[in-house]
């Protein structure tokens, strides 16, 4: 279980970053991990393909952030 220092912690890592990281599904299942610059060097029409699909699941310090929150950043 964690503490409240640990959500404030993890709060404010999301809150200033948005996301480090990304990891992209295939119609296979495959996965590739990214990180923000390297997802965000991807052809726009690839990003927004893969937001509107949902095969993209973004990360910040470890833990997962919904797209709309990493995008907001």
């Amino acid at each position: 279980m964690a503490t409240q220092n640990q959500q404030a912690r993890t709060t404010q890592r999301q809150d200033s970053v948005g996301y480090d990281r990304v990891v992209l599904r295939d119609a296979a299942g495959k996965t590739l991990q990214l990180s923000r610059k390297e997802f965000e060097n991807l052809p726009l029409r690839e990003r927004v393909t893969h937001l509107i699909g949902g095969t993209a699941e973004f990360f910040s310090g470890g833990v997962q952030v919904s797209p709309s929150d990493a995008m907001r950043r």
